[in-house]
Formats: structure tokens, sequence, C-alpha cells
């Protein structure tokens, strides 16, 4: 929780960029982030082998590798 001086600091800030640029708030972000589907392809295809060389560990890890290649190619598009 920010203290009474900090949250009367910040609102203050706020309404100086708001005073300077009106638009300031109204601008949607255009940077996405990277959807990284080589690196979620290498962890998808990396799962076999994990899992036939590794026994129980290597299965375990092969999980969280696909869990992980999914989380990278599905990426929400957002900042």
């Amino acid at each position: 929780m920010l203290s009474s001086y900090d949250r009367r600091r910040f609102n203050e800030i706020v309404s100086g960029l708001l005073e300077e640029d009106p638009g300031f708030a109204d601008r949607p972000e255009t940077r996405e982030p990277p959807r990284r589907p080589g690196l979620a392809l290498l962890l998808w295809l990396s799962m076999p082998f994990l899992a036939a060389t590794g026994g129980g560990t290597g299965l375990l890890i092969a999980v969280i590798a696909g869990l992980w290649g999914l989380r990278l190619w599905f990426r929400p598009d957002r900042p």
C-alpha cells in the first residue's frame, strides 16, 4: 500500500501527464510481446526424447516443457 504522501505524489504526476498530453490515456499500447513459435516447437519436439530417456523425471520435465510451449504459442496479445 502506498502512503498518503506517495499516493498524493502519484496523483500529481498523473494529473501533470494528462494536462501536458490529454490523449496520453487514450492511446492503446502498440507493442505486443513476441510469440516465440520457434522455441515452442523446440520444446514440443524435445518432449518424446525427454520422456523416453529420462524415466519419471524426464516425463515430468517433458510435461513442463509441453505446457511452457503451449504458453509461448498461445500467449495473449498484451504488453
